[in-house]
């Protein structure tokens, strides 16, 4: 039997989809710092040899070694109104303040010309752009009749927001004075300003991003923030649906974190296949794009090798994805946009009901030559991708755990 995923998408319900968005906009960043020697041989030559031991083999039969850098991730608490008690990357919604006009004046102090930022952050973009780039309705709606041109573009605002809401969950500040030079290594700014009193501003007011540049003399180091991937929220995760752009940034040097102590209640730094093994034993909570993302970077073990890749990738654009949820006999499969049940146009609203497979996620992958899912089987999420995702991007691995490998050392 065939196994076809249904047309739902209508004309009317695009139109609502312009008019009525049921989604916010946010920003996050997958912060990957270089590990120093120790935290990648070990203590001892126990812990190295532990560590140098793993090899872990995917469905394609290619290899993976222990990375030389670490990713950054949040737990959210279990009075989060979206993805209680997972681990997610540094992000949130975006606000208006993030597009205001008034930046251009913050990055002239800086040396920064509004065409400069224009040529190194629009027209650098070779590929496509998503919706929220295009059209963002944290704009566009309720905007009492404001046009595009009366903001930032987006490609900066969406960076803003980014690196403010990292700085006030993390404490992690990517400021700068000058725009950097090309080859430049990105760092975490650490100069004399009361970071506590500013993140406790930003709390009730986000405009404080731009007052605290404004006095010292500095920008939002956006040159240090990549797009990496955007992900829509599927029509039947939770009440709450979001539309967010990952950013990737590189930084050469391990910053100091501090916790934000309201929606975040741990900090971690972790490589990408330790926090994947720690989901696959129940350890942790990981929702499905991070899991996704996560087996994308695990293809990748070192810092220099993903530094330079998210640079050059940078120019080939993104596409926006919107997984598109179905049952099956055994669990949940979510689909992504190359799969070959992934429809032509996808149900951005829910007016339909969702695909329901008489199959279990074992037979529908064997049914179908090109995947690229999410398979759901209780709490835990694995990707599957034999397909070159579109606009240079990284297929994930598909890890589905192991009991035997000591992570400890990984961590």
């Amino acid at each position: 039997m065939a196994l076809r995923a249904s047309r739902l998408m209508t004309t009317a319900a695009a139109k609502a989809a312009m008019n009525a968005p049921p989604w916010r906009e946010a920003a996050s960043i997958i912060l990957a710092c270089r590990s120093s020697v120790s935290e990648v041989v070990g203590k001892n030559l126990a812990e190295m040899m532990s560590a140098t031991k793993f090899i872990k083999k995917t469905e394609s039969g290619s290899e993976f070694q222990p990375c030389d850098y670490k990713v950054l991730m949040v737990k959210r608490s279990q009075l989060s109104s979206f993805m209680a008690n997972a681990y997610v990357f540094p992000g949130g919604l975006a606000e208006k303040s993030d597009f205001a006009a008034d930046w251009f004046k913050v990055f002239e102090k800086c040396g920064v010309s509004e065409g400069q930022l224009r040529r190194d952050f629009v027209d650098s973009i070779g590929g496509p752009r998503p919706p929220m780039i295009e059209n963002p309705i944290t704009l566009t709606h309720n905007s009492n009749n404001a046009k595009l041109s009366d903001f930032l573009p987006a490609d900066i605002g969406f960076r803003i927001c980014a690196i403010r809401e990292m700085f006030e969950e993390t404490g992690v500040l990517l400021l700068t004075r000058r725009a950097p030079s090309p080859g430049t290594k990105s760092c975490a700014f650490e100069e004399d300003i009361d970071q506590n009193a500013w993140r406790q501003k930003l709390r009730s007011e986000p405009r404080a991003l731009f007052d605290m540049c404004l006095e010292n003399k500095v920008c939002p180091n956006i040159w240090a923030l990549h797009e990496w991937a955007d992900w829509l929220t599927p029509v039947s995760v939770g009440h709450r649906r979001y539309d967010t752009m990952f950013y990737a940034t590189c930084l050469d040097q391990t910053p100091n974190v501090v916790l934000d102590q309201s929606e975040v209640v741990s900090l971690r730094w972790t490589r990408p296949l330790a926090i994947l093994a720690e989901y696959s034993n129940g350890s942790v909570f990981l929702a499905p794009p991070q899991v996704y993302e996560m087996s994308r970077l695990a293809n990748m073990s070192s810092y220099g090798q993903l530094s330079k890749f998210c640079q050059e990738r940078n120019k080939l654009g993104i596409d926006r994805w919107l997984p598109v949820i179905g049952a099956t006999s055994d669990g949940v499969v979510s689909l992504l946009p190359g799969d070959d049940l992934y429809p032509t146009e996808p149900d951005l609203l829910g007016v339909g009901p969702g695909p329901d497979f008489p199959f279990s996620l074992e037979e529908m992958r064997s049914r179908c030559s090109n995947l690229n899912r999410i398979d759901v089987q209780g709490p835990f999420a694995c990707a599957h991708c034999n397909i070159t995702p579109s606009r240079g991007m990284l297929s994930p691995i598909s890890y589905a755990g192991t009991s035997h490998v000591n992570f400890q050392s990984m961590i």
